[in-house]
């Protein structure tokens, strides 16, 4: 079912071809005999006599040349066909979008307006909105512009009588100072000699300090041989320099940053300039050949950490005192 269904689509696929349909018209033209032949014998001829005729005529009118001919002719009556249709498509088109609009134009009301000029017109208004909503749009940010320059005008104003004003007490506070720097002059000597003093008191502690850095580096084999550990069990076995520095750290709760000044030392890692500044202020760092590193009191300390942070007790080192 399936094969004969195939079979006429395709037939019908052929028929409705332009060219063949056009083919199937010619041959139907130029062998006409044949075709009324077949269906117009006269009733004395027998089926040979007929197929005799269909042979006879097919051998001499349909050949390979006839067949080309024809096929030749049929593409050119479809050639025609095709161009017949594409120019009354023309004159159609031409007379509906042309002629008869320009008659319509010339015949009927002038109130009547054709259909592409009005679409002209009304595209041509749009477009006039549009420009003129942008000059709206335009016209309302200067606006706006203005109104915000205005307001910033007024505002540097007020800036500037406040800045009026506040120049106005800086110079009365000027005078002021340049009484009080002629105050200061005159006690000037005064305080020279002071500071003369305090430099040389400066000096005088930081004389002590090296000479009790010396004795502690001079002596440092004493708490660090191993021999000599087991006798630093208690605080009270410490020197008070040792202890001092101690209280002074818990005191002022400085005794961690002191720890992690130590870690930082020992192991590595990361430390801020200040903690490190402040520790050598207090004498527990020190810079040597641009590295730094903790000084002997600062070393004793951190050594024995566990003992200052396990047996610490203020009343004990006011006693020992």
């Amino acid at each position: 079912m399936e094969v004969i269904n195939s079979f006429f689509s395709n037939i019908k696929d052929k028929l409705t071809n332009p060219f063949f349909g056009t083919l199937i018209l010619v041959l139907l033209l130029h062998h006409w005999e044949l075709i009324f032949g077949v269906f117009n014998f006269d009733d004395g001829w027998t089926l040979d006599n007929k197929l005799i005729f269909i042979k006879n005529y097919i051998t001499t009118n349909i050949t390979l040349s006839s067949f080309l001919w024809d096929a030749l002719q049929a593409l050119i009556y479809m050639f025609l066909g095709y161009l017949i249709v594409v120019l009354t498509r023309s004159v159609v088109m031409w007379v509906e979008f042309w002629l008869m609009p320009l008659i319509t134009g010339k015949i009927v009301n002038k109130n009547v307006v054709r259909k592409g000029e009005y679409d002209e017109v009304v595209k041509e208004r749009e477009q006039y909105f549009d420009q003129y909503e942008e000059q709206r749009e335009y016209v309302r940010s200067f606006s706006k512009t203005i109104d915000e320059q205005t307001e910033q005008i007024k505002q540097k104003d007020k800036n500037l009588l406040q800045q009026s004003e506040h120049i106005s007490k800086t110079v009365s506070k000027l005078d002021s100072t340049v009484k009080e720097l002629e105050k200061l002059q005159a006690d000037n000597g005064t305080k020279n000699t002071q500071i003369k003093q305090l430099e040389i008191s400066m000096a005088q502690l930081q004389t002590e300090y090296d000479i009790r850095s010396e004795k502690l580096t001079l002596f440092e084999h004493l708490f660090f041989d191993e021999e000599n550990q087991k006798f630093y069990s208690s605080i009270n076995k410490f020197p008070p320099e040792v202890t001092n520095k101690v209280r002074e750290l818990k005191n002022e709760n400085r005794w961690n940053a002191f720890l992690s000044l130590g870690n930082f030392f020992q192991n590595g890692g990361s430390l801020g300039g200040e903690l490190l500044t402040e520790m050598t202020n207090r004498g527990l760092a020190v810079e040597v050949d641009r590295r730094h590193g903790l000084t002997p009191l600062g070393k004793i300390i951190y050594h024995y950490k566990n003992i200052f942070e396990e047996g610490f007790d203020e009343n004990l080192l006011l006693l020992l005192e």
